[in-house]
Formats: structure tokens, C-alpha cells, sequence
């Protein structure tokens, strides 16, 4: 009865001090530990282990935790190094949270290995903004990020005169790294994923006449012809275009040796092409002022950067504008920002061009991919052309810059 009495009171005070204590549920070999939580009631949690030091130890530690949690001085610091140090004494190494700013900063530059310049550049920017989003909380667990913060962010993009598909484009960057500490099992679930996208008009670019073509040749410099010629010709971007050097050229095999920038991250080799009549022989009239084979095609151009106010992409608006070729999407004023407009038409037009006049001409879509780099697991394991056979083919396209024989009655 002495006994009994002793153990109640005994009880009774562990209760009223909310001091940690431990027992055994029946049938079981492991200690729980019994705590106040920060709320003032009790709990109960199975600590894992069969020794009686190594199940106190950690059952301090929850107490101590759950009573600065109280007083109000418990930090998200504190949290993340009890945890960690409870996984080190399980045996289970001590476990890394990585703040916001560290993880999407790691990942950033392990991007910069991977990925072509542009990419990059883009990705940076979107995390970079992100990071200065969130503020102080940038510096907190990776996990604390929520998709109202993603959304916010999103929403700032169009208040700043961003479209909505650009502000799109911001989600589904962060998508990819938040994917990514999902997979590590950093995060529980992707706060991107819970975002929706914003409706968007989709705008499409249009092709280029063979009357447009004509005229932009009656206006354009030397260099800009060449230009002209490789993107309606061959479907080159306009980075590609004006970053060509004699090397890339075969002057006797009449071949364009290419591996496009948007793929020079990846272990793809160099292409080797036929070139199209037009393209060889406005190459075979070029002065050639240097025998260096890493000289540039386009001497001037290639000293021009692609965008900004006095970049490439600027330079052939106002070639077009010269020409006499004003497009629909320049009528529409956008709201004033930071946006990117789209036109309707642009350098970048000139592929749409050159592939669909392949097509109009009876190429097959097999060997349209092959002439214009685009990449297909199934194309590539089937098919082996030649550059002879790849050269009928393109040379199936008219002359752009010679008139066709009129047909006799």
C-alpha cells in the first residue's frame, strides 16, 4: 500500500512538472517517451530503441524542444538540429536541410555544366527573382516554401507588363528544381505543381513569302544576304548563322559542318549538311580577306550581339521595316513593362520557312528533320543517310534568288 502510494504521487509529480519519462507498451522491447507538448498536454511517441540511456536521451530531447516551443525561443534552426542530431545517434548520419537560396543556387550552377548558355541565362534570372521574392525567408528550410509564394510570384511577373506566357514559363522553370529535392526526398511534394497556369492567346509565327524573301534581298548588306540565305535555305537560328567560320564550311564537298548552339551541352557531334545552290554559290563569291579557318563568316555581324536595342534581332526588324514589311503583331501595343513582345514575323521565321518549303516540295518529314537538326530517338536509330542522298533532296527547293524558266505552252 506504502508502495503504491509512493508510485502515484511519484506519477502525480512527473505530470505536474512535465518532466519526460519513459515506459514500455506490453509486448514491446522499445521505450516511449512520454513529454508535455508545447500546447500543455501530454503525448506519448515510440523512441526506437531498446536501451534505456539511448531512449532518455532522446526523449530529453523532445522535451526540451516542446518547452522552448512554449516559452516561444524554439527556432526552425533549433528544430532542424534536433532532428538531425536524434538520425546521428540512430545511426542514421546527421541529416542536411538545405535552405531555399542554397538549393535552387546549387542547382543553377550545376545547370551551367549541362545546358546550353540561353538556358541558363534564363534559369538564373527566374531564380535569382524568385529568391528575392521570398525575402528573408529565401534563407529558411526548402520545405517552407508554399504555392501561394509560388503564385505571388507569378503575379508579379504580369505587374511588371510580363504575358502570361512568360509569366507560364516562371512556374515551369521552378517546377524543375523543386521536382528534383521532391526526388531527393527533400521536400514532400512539388509547390510549383500546385500552381495553375494563366490562360494564354498562343501567337504562332508565320512564314515568309518568296516576294518578302525577295525584297529583303534587294535591301540587305553582303553579310545580311548570307544570312538571309542560310535561315530560309537551311533553317538556321540566328545565333547559329552569324557564329559560323570558314571552318564550318567545305568548300569542296559543298557541306555545312554543324552542331547547333542549343546542342553543344550535350555529347551530340557536328552535322555535316549539303548546302543549298544558293547558299554555295553566294559562298564561293565571298572575299576572302583571311586565311585563319576560325575566321568568321560574317566579319561585322559576328561582332553584334543577338539581343537588345542595337542587337541582331533588332537590326533585321528594321531591314524588314525597310523592306516594306510591317507585321501585325508590331501594331499591337503591348502594356508598358519588361515583357518580351512577339511578332509574327522575325529571323526566326526563316526556319519555319525553309522547313515548310521543304515540305511543299515533296521532302519527306524524315529527311525535313534531318536537314534541320531537329532530334528523334526513332529517326536516328533507322535512319543513315548519305550526303549525296541528302543533297538531291534539298536541291528539290527553287532557286530564291534565281528566276524559274517559264513553263512552254
Amino acid at each position: 500500500m506504502t508502495y503504491l502510494v509512493a508510485l502515484t504521487g511519484l506519477v502525480l509529480l512527473v505530470l505536474l512538472l512535465g518532466m519526460a519519462s519513459l515506459r514500455k507498451r506490453p509486448g514491446s522491447n522499445l521505450w516511449v517517451c512520454c513529454y508535455t507538448r508545447p500546447d500543455g498536454s501530454r503525448a506519448q511517441r515510440s523512441t526506437g530503441k531498446i536501451k534505456r540511456d539511448d531512449a532518455m536521451e532522446i526523449c530529453l530531447q523532445w522535451e526540451a524542444s516542446a518547452d522552448q516551443a512554449r516559452q516561444g525561443n524554439f527556432t526552425e534552426a533549433q528544430a532542424r538540429k534536433v532532428v538531425s542530431d536524434i538520425a546521428q545517434r540512430s545511426g542514421m548520419g546527421a541529416i542536411e536541410f538545405a535552405t531555399t537560396k542554397q538549393f535552387l543556387t546549387d542547382w543553377i550552377t550545376s545547370k551551367e555544366a549541362t545546358k546550353a548558355k540561353g538556358t541558363t541565362v534564363r534559369y538564373r534570372y527566374v531564380v535569382d527573382k524568385f529568391i528575392e521574392s521570398l525575402g528573408k525567408r529565401a534563407a529558411t528550410n526548402l520545405g517552407n516554401v508554399r504555392p501561394s509564394d509560388i503564385s505571388a510570384f507569378r503575379d508579379e511577373q504580369v505587374k511588371a507588363g510580363k504575358s502570361n506566357g512568360t509569366a507560364n514559363m516562371v512556374i515551369k522553370t521552378l517546377r524543375i528544381p523543386f521536382n528534383m529535392a521532391r526526388r531527393q526526398g527533400l521536400i514532400l511534394s512539388n509547390p510549383a505543381d500546385a500552381v495553375d497556369l494563366l490562360s494564354t492567346d498562343r501567337q504562332s509565327r508565320t512564314t515568309f513569302s518568296r516576294t518578302q524573301i525577295a525584297d529583303l534581298m534587294k535591301v540587305a548588306d553582303l553579310e545580311w544576304k548570307g544570312m538571309i540565305l542560310l535561315g530560309v535555305c537551311h533553317g538556321l537560328r540566328l545565333g547559329d548563322a552569324v557564329r559560323l567560320t570558314w571552318e564550318n564550311i567545305n568548300v569542296e564537298r559543298r557541306s555545312l559542318i554543324l552542331r547547333p548552339q542549343k546542342t553543344k551541352r550535350s555529347n551530340a557531334n557536328a552535322e555535316e549538311y549539303p548546302l543549298h545552290p544558293d547558299v554555295a554559290e553566294y559562298i564561293t563569291k565571298l572575299p576572302i580577306h583571311n586565311s585563319n579557318p576560325k575566321a568568321p563568316l560574317f566579319a561585322a555581324l559576328s561582332k553584334r550581339k543577338l539581343g537588345g536595342r542595337t542587337g541582331l534581332s533588332e537590326t533585321f526588324r528594321k531591314l524588314m521595316h525597310k523592306a516594306g514589311i510591317v507585321t501585325e503583331g508590331e501594331k499591337l501595343e503591348r502594356k508598358e513593362g519588361k515583357g518580351r513582345r512577339f511578332f509574327e514575323l522575325g529571323y526566326h521565321s526563316f526556319r519555319h520557312t525553309a522547313i515548310s518549303e521543304q515540305a511543299n516540295q515533296g521532302v519527306t518529314k524524315e529527311v525535313r528533320m534531318k536537314l534541320s537538326g531537329h532530334k528523334s530517338a526513332v529517326h536516328e536509330r533507322y535512319t543513315h543517310h548519305e550526303l549525296e542522298a541528302l543533297r538531291k533532296q534539298i536541291e528539290k527547293v527553287p532557286s530564291f534568288v534565281k528566276a524559274e524558266p517559264e513553263a512552254k505552252p
